[in-house]
């Protein structure tokens, strides 16, 4: 009975950190005006472009409009929830955060989770509001699997996110690489950009990108043509994402208190 509730106050602590950790990311993304770019003005300047040269039809539109959240998605993550270590480092908070009672890892997570719903958050506010304005004839044939679909955006963007933001804390040059990886991707992720039209030696790079799986199996919900398999690869490249992330935030950590310079991580 007593490891019983040892195990469940482990638990509570364990949660009360994640979700203490969201909170607190989410109060540092009011006002940030990377946010406001990246989540709020652009899916209105990339749906207007995409549509007011030609009026899609429902389910074209549908695959636009999805296209378009996932492009933005992309660049709010870059400077969201990807740069959650780098933002730590700047205001001298980092040691703090990997020398608590709970895991490093959980807090991590647990701030990307807040930069995520944040951004995923303005984007579709921004997104209706712009297709409401526009009239736009947006198909939804299988709205449950969209909904389902929308969960695992979130839960993909997090843990990319996450992984991102230990890469970037692996270098001086973190503001850098966040713009070099955000354009390429808008062109090569193949989210508004069809992969048919990539050069060849080019197609793969969409395939190691969670969001152009799940650009494909919310395309096909909304237009009545799911398929299981773009949402099996995308929970499987999301745990890839994990994994990767879990095991270079604690190698970046280690090295760091080696060198005793775990402010500088």
């Amino acid at each position: 009975m007593s490891n019983l509730l040892a195990r469940t106050g482990r638990l509570q602590n364990a949660v009360w950190t994640f979700c203490t950790a969201a909170r607190t990311e989410q109060r540092s993304m009011r006002g940030n005006p990377l946010l406001l770019v990246n989540a709020g003005f652009l899916p209105v300047v990339l749906l207007i472009i995409a549509v007011e040269t030609q009026r899609p039809a429902p389910g074209r539109a549908a695959e636009i409009v999805v296209s378009v959240t996932l492009t933005a998605l992309w660049g709010s993550t870059i400077w969201t929830s990807g740069g959650v270590l780098r933002r730590e480092r700047t205001y001298g908070t980092l040691a703090r955060c990997v020398c608590g009672v709970e895991s490093p890892t959980l807090v991590l997570f647990g701030k990307s989770l807040g930069a995520t719903l944040y951004g995923v958050g303005t984007i579709l506010a921004s997104t209706l509001g712009t297709v409401l304005a526009l009239r736009l004839p947006v198909a939804m044939a299988h709205p449950l699997l969209m909904a389902l679909g929308l969960v695992i955006v979130v839960v993909s963007a997090t843990t990319l996110g996450a992984l991102l933001s230990c890469l970037f804390l692996l270098t001086r040059n973190g503001l850098t690489w966040s713009g070099a990886l955000m354009y390429p991707v808008f062109v090569l992720g193949g989210l508004l950009i069809p992969q048919d039209v990539l050069p060849l030696w080019l197609r793969w790079v969409p395939q190691l990108l969670s969001l152009n799986w799940i650009n494909e199996f919310l395309s096909g919900a909304a237009s009545g043509r799911p398929s299981v398999t773009p949402f099996i690869i995308a929970v499987l490249l999301t745990v890839a994402y994990g994994v990767i992330a879990r095991r270079t935030y604690q190698w970046s950590i280690d090295k760091a208190r080696q060198r005793g310079s775990l402010d500088y991580a």
